[in-house]
């Protein structure tokens, strides 16, 4: 009985930390560095633009990812494949649609390129 609720329990908390996550998917459109550090993309997913990290590492997403990010973008649009980019959502409100937009925006865990 122990191991079954040990399984139990450990479904759940799988479970919570899945929906706790939201997958955007899509071409990005543009990209830009601004004044302010800001790396701002549009994608097709929210059609809006939203920054993704800060180029001096002050936004939580060190200066290296930030840089290899905005690669990965520049890469994306010059060569027409589609991103995906993966965001926590601990308020489970959030899709991609609604994702906050420019200095708003959260960072995403991660930028990937896709074939």
């Amino acid at each position: 009985m122990k191991n079954l609720l040990l399984l139990f329990v450990l479904i759940m908390i799988t479970a919570a930390s899945d929906a706790a996550n939201i997958w955007c998917n899509g071409t990005i459109v543009s990209a830009y560095v601004d004044s302010s550090n800001n790396l701002v993309i549009n994608g097709s997913w929210r059609n809006d633009y939203t920054r993704i990290c800060k180029t001096d590492g002050s936004g939580g997403i060190d200066t290296v990812t930030c840089s290899l990010w905005f690669s990965i973008a520049a890469s994306s649009m010059n060569n027409d494949k589609n991103v995906r980019l993966m965001y926590s959502d601990n308020g489970g409100t959030m899709n991609c649609s609604n994702i906050p937009t420019y200095g708003n925006s959260p960072n995403p865990a991660y930028l990937m390129i896709v074939k």
